[in-house]
């Protein structure tokens, strides 16, 4: 990396305990705004999901019946039957939920004018459909990574060797939207989204549908993998693309030319990316001076480190430190004026 190569040089294996990349991405999303709603629909019925000028990750449960999903941009509806659970990740592409292609199709703003304690009623009065769907935003500089490295939607099917871990996640969320909200409920929903979210991302990674290439491609290879791993454990160590491929039992011409093929960048490339994205954690936490920030991600000189940081974040390390504090100022402030709707708390 010339002048901006960080100072902790190896060529041995790392050999210390690592936390698995697809924890590490996504096992702390910063849930923000979860909502949670059971749609106790009956034949003849659908609805149609706007254009939302928010993205979100939204999700959706047939809980019982069946229905047939069709994003906008989609050729084909997807079919889906009990069990079944539909993702669609940070898209603002609106949608279409309807249990027959000849049903009339309501618009959902104006079925959430119906709902009664987080249940919505409405339908024709036949066959029941039972879905239970909710979303939840996501701290503002994850979403990027979390785009970038996902595809906008997700169908798990039940009949796709689901785990027992992941089943589980289902069946408690199926019941928290059949009972009546209980004690901290709302911080058990936040939890479960995050769980499902996680083991969803998982199943589909490990499932045939998963593409041949992408971040998730790689970390499900054993050999990009293990390389993959490396770098997220020791983002501080200055990595060659030699010490890199011994990583994956690979060599090294052979090595970059899959990492390459499979990431659609070299593996130093990737390592300056999650370098920097580790770095802009760090910032954000406030408590870190811009040299310690260097220092922790492996590089010698605060100058050198600036110099990458602005070059992959498009600003300085001190800029965005100040665009980020008062991004969180306007937040705080938001979530101020709803909490004065409520009033003060009882004594």
């Amino acid at each position: 990396m010339g002048a901006t190569r960080p100072k902790n040089m190896t060529d041995r294996p790392v050999l210390e305990r690592r936390m698995d990349p697809l924890s590490e991405v996504f096992g702390s999303l910063g849930i923000q705004d979860a909502i949670y709603t059971r749609m106790e629909a009956t034949s003849p019925w659908g609805f149609h999901y706007p254009e939302n000028s928010d993205p979100r990750i939204r999700f959706g449960l047939m809980v019982r019946g069946s229905a047939l999903l069709k994003f906008k941009n989609q050729r084909q509806a997807i079919p889906l039957s009990a069990g079944d659970v539909f993702i669609s990740i940070l898209s603002d592409e609106p949608f279409t939920l309807v249990d027959h292609p000849r049903s009339p199709v309501a618009d959902y703003r104006e079925l959430r004018k119906l709902e009664v304690e987080s249940v919505i009623h409405f339908g024709g009065g036949g066959a029941p459909t039972t879905l239970v769907n909710g979303s939840f935003g996501m701290n503002a500089f994850e979403a990027p990574l979390i785009s970038a490295i996902l595809p906008r939607y997700l169908h798990l099917r039940l009949d796709q060797n689901r785990s027992h871990a992941f089943q589980s996640v289902l069946d408690l969320l199926a019941a928290e939207g059949t009972a009546q909200p209980g004690i901290a409920s709302s911080r058990l929903i936040n939890c479960l989204y995050e769980s499902l979210f996680v083991y969803a991302i998982r199943a589909y990674a490990s499932s045939s549908e998963a593409p041949p290439k992408g971040w998730l491609a790689a970390m499900s290879d054993k050999q990009l993998g293990k390389a993959i791993q490396a770098m997220h454990a020791g983002f501080d160590r200055s990595w060659s693309v030699e010490s890199l491929a011994r990583e994956a039992r690979m060599s090294r011409s052979a090595f970059a030319l899959k990492f390459k093929a499979v990431l659609g960048r070299t593996p130093l490339e990737y390592l300056t990316r999650w370098r920097m994205y580790k770095a802009g954690a760090m910032i954000r936490s406030n408590n870190m001076s811009f040299s310690e920030v260097a220092s922790a991600i492996g590089y010698g000189s605060e100058g050198s480190f600036s110099h990458v940081f602005r070059r992959a974040m498009g600003a300085a390390p001190r800029e965005y430190r100040r665009k980020c504090a008062l991004l969180h100022v306007r937040r705080i402030a938001a979530l101020g004026m709803v909490g004065a709707n409520f009033g003060s708390r009882e004594p």
